[in-house]
């Protein structure tokens, strides 16, 4: 997968499965080449600073209390 296809890809993905949110988990060959690997309801982020994850966790959370705009 080409890497500016990837946001287009995810979207399609959330939208398929009717999902506010999700983890995706990509490998990329030293080509370039992007391979879609899963998509998981929650991330994991523990190597990152405290302050990173909370900010990712209340983003994920102000967004999850949005909804789909679709």
């Amino acid at each position: 997968m080409k890497h500016h296809r990837v946001a287009p890809s995810i979207s399609a993905y959330l939208g398929e499965f009717r999902l506010v949110y999700g983890a995706f988990d990509f490998a990329m060959t030293s080509a370039g080449e992007w391979y879609f690997l899963e998509c998981n309801p929650n991330g994991q982020w523990a190597w990152q600073p405290a302050e990173t994850t909370t900010a990712i966790a209340h983003a994920i959370a102000d967004q999850l209390a949005k909804g789909s705009d679709t």
